[in-house]
């Protein structure tokens, strides 16, 4: 079974999976927590330790002194890599790549049904991984030599690739070495510092996907000898590595030197669309809205389309009340680790309660101040959009049951119109399209409201306005419309 936790040189990590992601501040020391397991563990009989830093300087070319250090030293590696700079990081890739390809020809040499299958060979189980994390340029094999490549066939020298390819070269070989040298009598523990550093948001979501199918690729057996541990400050790096079953999320607070993991959950994955482009929250400052269905969901992305931009909310999903609470809670984890002013609006059906929600951490918290999203629809702004008033309504209402008596809605609509509050704190979801139908609209309830919410521009008080059925701290902080003094 794989190791549940990592315990060594002080630091201590918790509920292991084989992708083990740590989040935290700057300062928070996730740098510090990840070395220390490196020496900690490093010379224990029982793992087999790599520790890749975050400052990963010089460039991807094999240098004679480099390889001399790592065939004299068996240490030099790890003593050199040992700290947050390491000087001729890339050249020792370099090397390593050599080692690569090395260690993987004596395994096809050794193993027949290898050798058997024609498409198996190192430039496609290999090198042509290492080139999916690149658009501009290819590694290709010369003699005993790597060298890079553009799309014309010109060779481009190593000094010359930009940084962000020199590092997905560099880390992807790190990880090719780490997984080409498992040792299945030990624990194997890759410790990747920031690996994002230098990467586009999308080279980012490459690389994750690389270490994903390094994991995949293992069989059941190795895997549970294998955990990768990673520190980042990268929201499209962490939605990448989400989606495998084996990752985990842990949170390296201020102070602490225990780091608790929990599996990547359905929760992530709800948010991940917000993080999933990481310009999202730069370009347009949105803030994540939590909601609790489906309706709610299409009302306030139709509301985000009508405002155009004056409406900065990004809508997400939770389908119930109970996950809507998980969700909250783990936002309220999440945020203050990647954020520094972290922020998360929920929004709630009111189901006939009246109480405030109180704020979660940085989740700020409303409940609607009628029963759910569609009552909004009986509101004035909203019978406006469809032409109306509420005078005008029970007219067409009254018009409607004299023609259809025997309907089965046709008492619902009575109680309806006869309501002292427009029903507002009972449940019209039956009736929701019934009342656009009598109100002679030919849009859906969801754009009524949508596009009703979205065209707000100045709060009105009045006890069947939309603010009113919204609630007034809603409105003010979601709608970013000043109540008038």
């Amino acid at each position: 079974m794989i190791k549940t936790e990592l315990n060594a040189g002080g630091a201590l990590l918790t509920e292991l999976t084989n992708i083990n992601v740590i989040l935290g501040r700057n300062g928070a020391g996730k740098s510090r927590f990840l070395r220390n397991l490196d020496s900690g563990l490093a010379n224990s009989v029982d793992y087999y330790i790599r520790y890749i830093s975050p400052e990963r300087a010089g460039i991807f070319r094999r240098e004679g002194s480099i390889d001399t250090y790592i065939e004299r030293d068996v240490n030099f590696l790890r003593q050199s890599r040992s700290r947050n700079q390491a000087e001729n990081f890339k050249a020792a890739s370099a090397s390593l790549l050599r080692e690569v390809e090395i260690i993987y020809l004596r395994r096809l040499q050794s193993s027949h049904a290898l050798r058997a299958d024609p498409d198996r060979n190192f430039q496609t189980d290999r090198l042509e991984k290492i080139n999916a994390l690149l658009s501009n340029i290819a590694v290709e094999q010369e003699r005993a030599n790597f060298i890079f490549k553009n799309h014309q066939g010109e060779s481009i020298p190593p000094d010359k690739i930009s940084s962000g390819e020199s590092e997905a070269v560099a880390l992807a070989t790190e990880i090719l070495y780490f997984f080409e040298t498992i040792d299945t009598k030990k624990f194997n523990v890759l410790l990747v510092d920031e690996p994002d550093v230098h990467l586009h948001p999308d080279l980012q979501a490459r690389l994750a996907n690389f270490m994903i199918s390094m994991i995949d690729e293992l069989t059941p057996e190795v895997r549970q000898s294998v955990a990768i541990c990673v520190s980042t400050h990268s929201t499209p790096f962490v939605c990448a590595l989400s989606t495998s079953q084996y990752t985990s999320i842990g949170n390296k607070e201020f102070g602490t030197s225990t780091v608790r993991q929990s599996l990547a959950s359905a929760q992530l994955r709800k948010v991940a669309p917000f993080f999933g482009h990481p310009l999202s929250l730069t370009l347009s400052n949105d803030t994540l809205l939590i909601l609790e269905g489906k309706d709610d969901e299409r009302v306030w992305q139709q509301a985000a389309r009508t405002a155009q931009g004056r409406i900065k909310l990004f809508p997400v999903l939770a389908n119930s009340v109970d996950q809507q609470t998980e969700l909250e809670q783990f936002c309220a984890k999440l945020l203050p680790s990647l954020y520094d002013h972290p922020k998360a609006y929920s929004l709630r059906d009111g189901d006939g309660i009246a109480d405030d929600l109180p704020n979660i951490g940085p989740v700020e918290r409303f409940r609607l101040k009628c029963y759910s999203v569609e009552n909004l629809l009986l509101t004035d702004e909203c019978l406006a959009l469809m032409s109306t008033t509420w005078e005008g309504f029970c007219t067409q209402a009254n018009d409607w049951i004299a023609n259809n008596a025997t309907h089965r809605d046709s008492d619902f609509i009575k109680r309806l119109i006869t309501s002292p509050d427009r029903m507002r704190n009972t449940k019209i979801k039956s009736i929701r399209l019934l009342i656009c139908a009598i109100s002679h609209t030919k849009k859906n309830w969801e754009t009524v409201v949508g596009q009703t919410i979205g065209t707000l521009s100045e709060y009105i008080e009045s006890e069947n306005s939309i603010f009113s059925f919204l609630g007034e701290k809603a409105c003010i902080t979601l709608l970013a419309i000043s109540k008038p003094n």
